[in-house]
């Protein structure tokens, strides 16, 4: 997605382009001015990329979805030839298996590193730290794309980067997406950053159901113990606390929306540690986060929905729903929520029973979901509801078992993986008891790997109210 023009960086016709990018000595347009092409990095560190500049991209993966070409004879030559390499693989070993070629990014990465091997760039000779420019295979001069203005995933969706520098990207380019990778999942990311304009307009008449994000008092509890014995609370057993907890209230406020006939806008979560594609290297050596990004030290962060659920599942489902950002969508359009307030039972009944009080914007703990309807049925034309929280909010549904058997698949959370660099039950000893380790464990006889797996809520029955007055 492009967030703002980016012709004057790019052409960098005169001094004044040098501002574009934001005046960071590692973002200057006249430092990829000789560049014949300028690419994008898979690297984590957009803070690091600015201080070193293309010594860092040279050592990482260089991503062709953001790519400047500029109509040099070596640039025009360049693109021509990787066209031709794309579609006609050479004989030989560079261009074949292992490690190459099923993209044109593997083959691009091939053709520009010198010999075809890693790293196979370095910046000119006598280049000044934080240069932007690279020698490369042949007659090629190639820049690097500052990270902090031509941004991956990882750095915008999850570090938020450019916020702690600062900067205003030009684009952001939807890597490290989770769930299934696919367009989808990338898609979801950008609707959660209020970046996605694609999808229809709501139907007349559509009607929300939202609930604001609130700490859970069990993630509290835990986080308030490790500050005692002074340790940070980005950790494995307090996201893996927030992580259930914040499924089992989901739990809740879904059923609720779909009893009353409502699009469910989720909150905006906050994560306590990262999640890698896989379990495939060690995350807890880095303070929870993404190994190579943890100088962004971003840890907790907004969790992007695929951190806790699978979009995927629910796009299969076809259960509709609407991320927080859309609220400022709403608002632009007008609407405003109706708060309801969540009260103890016994509150909600004597309010009720004052004087002049038939109706209330509220609900009792505890309710099932056919009580709710009765006591909202006078907001039932309200475009938008908005709940406190949704913890403790159901005890039981009328009807449970369709609602049971689409939770199953919907509130699955998905594994948390990660290796450890030392046999997991030491390494994990500050945060959790060996026998939950070992039941973490992909194989039980290995040592160093995890892969923990959220619980699904309890299930919601028909008289799980019984009892309660």
């Amino acid at each position: 997605a492009w967030l703002r023009d980016p012709s004057p960086f790019l052409l960098c016709r005169d001094a004044a382009s040098d501002a574009a990018g934001g005046g960071a000595a590692g973002a200057r347009c006249s430092a990829l001015r000789e560049a014949d092409v300028a690419v994008s990095s898979d690297n984590m560190s957009p803070g690091e990329d600015l201080r070193i500049g293309a010594a860092y991209a040279a050592g990482g993966t260089l991503n062709t979805g953001l790519l400047f070409v500029r109509p040099t004879a070596a640039g025009t030559a360049f693109a021509t030839r990787w066209h031709e390499t794309v579609s006609s693989p050479p004989p030989g070993k560079r261009f074949a298996p292992p490690g190459c070629c099923t993209s044109d990014q593997q083959v691009f990465g091939r053709m520009v590193r010198v010999g075809g091997g890693y790293p196979g760039l370095a910046p000119p000779a006598g280049a000044p730290t934080g240069g932007r420019l690279l020698r490369a295979d042949g007659n090629l001069t190639l820049g690097s794309l500052p990270l902090a203005l031509f941004m991956n995933g990882h750095s915008y969706f999850v570090q938020r980067a450019h916020e702690r520098l600062g900067v205003a990207p030009f684009a952001v380019h939807a890597t490290y997406t989770l769930d299934t990778h696919e367009g989808g999942a990338k898609a979801q990311r950008f609707r959660e950053a209020g970046l996605w304009r694609a999808d229809p307009t709501p139907p007349q008449g559509e009607r929300f159901l939202a609930y604001n994000f609130s700490e859970p008092p069990e993630v509290a509890a835990r986080r308030a113990e490790y500050a005692r014995r002074g340790l940070s609370a980005a950790n494995v057993d307090v996201h893996l606390s927030a992580l259930e907890a914040y499924v089992a209230e989901l739990r809740d406020a879904l059923a609720l929306a779909r009893s009353l006939g409502r699009t469910l806008l989720l909150p905006r979560w906050t994560c306590w540690c990262d999640r890698m594609w896989a379990g495939s290297d060690d995350i807890f050596r880095f303070g929870c986060m993404y190994p190579g990004a943890q100088d962004g030290n971003f840890v907790p962060f907004p969790c992007p929905m695929d951190h806790i659920l699978s979009p995927a599942a629910w796009a299969k489902a076809g259960v509709g729903h609407r991320d927080a950002a859309f609220l400022d969508t709403l608002a632009e359009r007008g609407v405003r929520p109706v708060e309801v307030l969540l009260l103890p039972r016994a509150q909600h009944r004597a309010l009720l029973a004052r004087p002049r009080v038939a109706l209330l914007d509220a609900l009792p703990l505890g309710t099932s979901d056919g009580e709710a309807a009765k006591l909202l049925a006078h907001l039932r034309a309200a475009p938008l509801l908005r709940l406190q929280h949704a913890r403790g909010l159901l005890c039981a549904l009328d009807a449970p078992q369709p609602f049971n058997d689409l939770a199953a698949t919907l509130l699955r959370a998905p594994a948390w993986c990660s290796r450890c660099s030392q046999p997991c039950e030491e390494q994990l000893a500050p945060w959790l008891p060996a026998e939950r380790v070992r039941a973490a464990r992909p194989a039980p006889a290995e040592q160093h790997a995890v892969c923990f797996q959220p619980p699904l809520p309890a299930p919601l029955r028909s008289d799980g109210c019984a009892g309660r007055s």
